[in-house]
């Protein structure tokens, strides 16, 4: 099957499958602000209010957005152009960007491509209609910084493009796909600060990530594993045979690899009995309690008995990972703790020391991805099609 797959890869034209694809992201998701400005960044624009062109809008032109009793009041410094139920900002040229700044935040940002605004409980929904490829450069920088080698971008840029498209449909009933914020995927703006981000960006354009069935995998990612990633079911509630867990030491000499959480002995017994029910008086029990380390990683405390799960010992304390030691020091509880973020699919600390020492993104991705396919887009519609 990679065989195949190979072939049919040669043989067709890199960009073709991605060329046509346009997300629609919404920004500022869950703090939508009730006015902004927008100015043009590159190129320039056309603004249209409920489908009537209003102005060009062009560099050093100002023009503010507020919801206004439910509707949208647009208007420049000098100019009051009406209200409208509804607002397209429309580039006129490829490779336009628009500056946006809510009002009274500092900073603006800057996005590619096209938007909609509407009225949404008193504040403003602003959607960026982005070219997908725009979208995959802001998100790798967003989510990787801009100080790391072009092969990892590529990494970054693979595994961002298939998870959008996997998860597309996320925020359907909200009007849009995808949010801007992290159980989407962050994106802050375009990319901006290091070109080798575009670049590893368009080395790997089109490229996605499929299971056996040429199907879209779940490029699930963490910042750091801590020595050991996880199975998808050990954390979430589906088997999946791609995510599978692995020992990685690439990752335990970064600034993530170990944390430390102290607490009082009676406010961990009084959490574990009141949220778990978890026999602290029993003397077996206790003692696992108070002095646990494990050779690996464990997903529960008292596997035999409570089971209390480590996944909701890191979320109810707000723990950086679910893996950890514990030992008890006089009154106080010490939780030792490695790695940082749920575990699964690919490490990012690791995915980034493979990449400084040589390795290619392709063999990065086969290291953290188990018995998958780097394909185009194409080569999806083909097998869809046939």
């Amino acid at each position: 099957m990679r065989l195949l797959i190979t072939v049919l890869f040669a043989s067709l034209f890199l960009s073709s499958g991605a060329s046509n694809k346009v997300l629609q992201i919404g920004l500022f998701w869950g703090e939508e602000p009730t006015e902004i400005t927008v100015q043009a960044g590159e190129g320039n624009y056309t603004v249209l209010g409920n489908g009537k062109e209003l102005m060009q809008l062009k560099g050093g032109t100002i023009l503010r957005v507020k919801n206004t009793n439910g509707l949208l009041q647009i208007r420049t410094l000098s100019e009051d152009l009406g209200t409208y139920y509804s607002v397209e900002i429309n580039r006129n040229v490829w490779g336009s960007s628009l500056k946006i700044q809510p009002t009274g935040r500092k900073g603006s940002h800057e996005y590619y491509d096209n938007f909609i605004i509407k009225p949404y409980r008193g504040a403003l929904r602003i959607i960026n209609e982005v070219y997908i490829e725009h979208y995959v450069a802001g998100v790798v920088e967003s989510e990787a910084g801009s100080k790391e080698p072009r092969e990892y971008y590529k990494v970054q840029s693979v595994i961002c493009r298939t998870y959008a498209l996997n998860n597309r449909r996320r925020h359907e009933a909200e009007g849009f796909q995808l949010c801007d914020k992290v159980h989407c995927q962050v994106y802050h703006r375009r990319s901006m600060s290091n070109p080798d981000i575009v670049k590893g960006t368009q080395e790997t354009i089109g490229i996605v990530i499929v299971d056996s069935d040429i199907n879209l995998v779940n490029a699930a990612f963490h910042s750091n594993c801590g020595g050991y990633t996880c199975n998808s079911e050990d954390v979430w509630s589906s088997k999946l045979e791609y995510l599978r867990e692995r020992v990685d030491e690439n990752c335990l000499e970064e600034n993530h690899s170990y944390w430390r959480y102290a607490t009082t002995k009676n406010k961990w017994f009084d959490y574990l009995s009141v949220k778990h029910g978890y026999p602290v008086y029993e003397n077996e029990a206790a003692s696992e309690a108070l002095n646990y380390c494990p050779d690996d990683r464990d997903h529960f405390l008292n596997e035999d008995g409570a089971r209390v799960p480590f996944k909701q010992i890191r979320y109810d304390l707000g723990l950086l990972s679910a893996f950890f030691s514990i030992d008890h020091v006089q009154d106080s509880i010490i939780l030792e703790g490695r790695g940082y973020g749920h575990g699964v699919g690919l490490c990012q600390e690791g995915a980034m020391n493979m990449a400084k020492r040589g390795y290619s993104y392709a063999d990065i991705l086969h290291y953290y991805y188990k018995n998958v396919h780097l394909v185009n887009l194409s080569v999806i519609d083909f097998f869809r099609a046939n």
